[in-house]
């Protein structure tokens, strides 16, 4: 969602409205799958030189021999503990997530006859990525959400990995590979004046105002 007034771009955690999320708050609130952050300096990405922040998450600090039990515990099938205990898979995988988001959306938007020369100028300059210990409260919305796109300071901050155990939602997982794609495709709507959310078909193209 955009609100002009303050030029946010949000991505709902798990697409639910507030109400049916709350009974998955309740049940398991802001867990942190892959342990709590840390403070580490800013990294840059390979390609575009996005400056982001992984908060520790490119080496998370996790004892899986207690965690996967607990998490099995809980009913998190074991398809979903392997990819906590793989992510991110490399100390600059997220990097390349962030510069791959920005190539696909790219040429997602260059696709776009009306758009395509300036889709092709976007800069990555302003952009600044921090990757989230869970999932967060928004409170312009005040709702719980993956990630989210501040179009006023150029920020994107998604989540890690988050799986839902229970509740209306149970058995979705949320990556933050997927997130950055999401939200790279707002922060290209809003640079070029496309409606960000909700997309129908055909988005970007069909989005030009």
């Amino acid at each position: 969602m955009l609100i002009q007034m303050v030029r946010r771009s949000v991505f709902l955690f798990g697409l639910m409205t507030l109400t049916p999320f709350l009974g998955t708050a309740n049940a398991q609130g802001y867990y942190q799958f892959l342990g709590p952050p840390r403070a580490v300096p800013d990294s840059f990405s390979p390609r575009y030189h996005i400056r982001y922040n992984t908060q520790g998450y490119d080496s998370p600090e996790v004892n899986w021999e207690k965690r996967a039990g607990k998490l099995r515990r809980k009913g998190v099938p074991d398809y979903a503990i392997a990819e906590m205990q793989q992510f991110p898979g490399g100390t600059d995988a997220i990097g390349e997530w962030i510069d791959q988001a920005f190539d696909e959306v790219q040429t997602q938007f260059m696709k776009c006859g009306s758009l395509a020369s300036r889709a092709a100028h976007v800069s990555p300059s302003s952009l600044y990525v921090m990757i989230m210990p869970s999932a967060f409260f928004e409170p312009y919305y005040k709702i719980d959400v993956a990630g989210v796109y501040y179009p006023s300071t150029h920020q994107i901050h998604v989540l890690n990995i988050y799986y839902i155990w229970s509740g209306p939602n149970a058995g979705w997982l949320r990556h933050a590979r997927d997130l950055l794609k999401w939200e790279m495709g707002n922060f290209f709507a809003t640079e070029l004046g496309v409606q960000p959310e909700p997309r129908p078909d055909g988005w970007p193209c069909s989005g030009v105002r």
